[in-house]
């Protein structure tokens, strides 16, 4: 399974999740630009890098637990599921958590070695 599909099965959380990780980096991106184009930056709106990141981890977990329990549903309902099916929907639950964690490790990267970038420039 490439990474396309992967994100596909994650569900709709994962847009949001991706949305969460483009905030990060248009600040980022304009962080940096303020870094070392203009006058030494700020610590104004840095704080937003790392809260996105966090935002996006806790989608993650949102969907897993929505997944999770809309699965653990249709179990219930179900008369004979098959081991194999049951693995696979436990699979497919973790794609969101860990997209979430991939932006919040990258968000976190680049909170902090902004924020010590801008309190040197200060």
């Amino acid at each position: 399974m490439n990474l396309f599909e992967m994100y596909k099965a994650g569900g709709p959380y994962m847009h949001l999740i991706s949305i969460m990780g483009l905030i990060t980096l248009v600040i980022l991106i304009l962080k940096i630009k303020e870094v070392l184009v203009q006058k030494p930056g700020s610590g104004k709106f840095l704080s937003l890098i790392l809260m996105s990141g966090s935002v996006a981890l806790a989608i993650g977990f949102l969907a897993q637990i929505v997944g999770i329990t809309l699965a653990l549903s249709a179990i219930r309902d179900a008369a004979d599921v098959s081991p194999q099916l049951v693995f696979n929907g436990a699979i497919l639950s973790f794609y969101a958590p860990i997209w979430g964690l991939i932006v919040f490790i990258c968000s976190t990267i680049a909170y902090y070695i902004l924020k010590e970038i801008t309190s040197k420039r200060i």
